[in-house]
């Protein structure tokens, strides 16, 4: 699918985790527009965005997500006047194309993307490294150091990518707490990872995932088009 050379938008929530793009801002619950033309909303379930599109029609819209990619795009003559849409925007990790929903009314056109289940685990902090697994090639291992803290004072999740390593120690000699966050790379597999804490080292081992092998069918982009209903616009969750 050919889009044009307008530029991209990001349409993300702001994290220390995600700075490889500017990222538009987005406050829970509460709109957070660049423009008076354009506000994004952000609930527990899902993400919401409104654009400002007099004149253009919905039966002349087209909206499609490809590679995490929203593409609005259209065109609506009215008389002798001419009217078009040209948007890109780049949709959250979390949310879920496939089940997107799109209405237009009035020249608002409003998207909402549900949120996908988070996947969360939890990783049990051992006290002794002899019983890590051996890293192989491609395996994700961390070595921070955490001194004066006991293993049972630490509480390792990944969610959705994202591990958090969460410390309260309190000791007659050392008193700690604290919290890391940190991205893990697209191919690792957080529900085989093993961890350890000893001399005041803390190893963590996330064996890479598993590869598929490369079909024909893969080079092809996966694209979601999104139908658009010409009515009332989908409001945000409350939730």
């Amino acid at each position: 699918m050919a889009f044009g050379s307008f530029p991209i938008d990001v349409f993300t929530r702001v994290s220390p985790l995600d700075m490889l793009l500017p990222l538009d801002s987005l406050e829970r619950d509460r709109p957070v527009a660049r423009s008076s033309a354009r506000q994004f909303y952000e609930t527990d379930n899902e993400y919401t965005l409104s654009l400002a599109l007099p004149g253009v029609s919905p039966a002349d819209l087209k909206l499609a997500v490809e590679d995490g990619v929203l593409t609005i795009s259209g065109t609506t003559k009215l008389g002798t006047q001419e009217y078009n849409a040209a948007h890109r925007v780049r949709v959250p990790r979390d949310a879920d194309p496939t089940l997107a929903k799109a209405a237009a009314e009035n020249g608002i056109l409003s998207i909402s993307l549900p949120k996908r289940p988070k996947q969360t685990h939890e990783i049990t902090v051992a006290s002794s490294t002899d019983g890590l697994p051996k890293a192989a090639e491609g395996d994700c291992v961390l070595n921070l150091p955490f001194p004066g803290v006991r293993p049972s004072d630490f509480k390792v999740v990944c969610e959705d990518g994202v591990l958090s390593i969460a410390v309260e120690t309190n000791s007659a000699h050392h008193a700690t707490r604290s919290l890391k966050r940190m991205r893990l790379p697209e191919n690792t597999d957080a529900s085989a990872a093993a961890a350890a804490a000893e001399h005041g080292m803390l190893t963590i081992v996330i064996p890479r995932g598993k590869t598929e092998a490369p079909k024909e069918e893969l080079t092809t982009k996966s694209t979601h088009r999104i139908a658009i209903t010409n009515g009332s616009t989908p409001a945000p969750s409350s939730q």
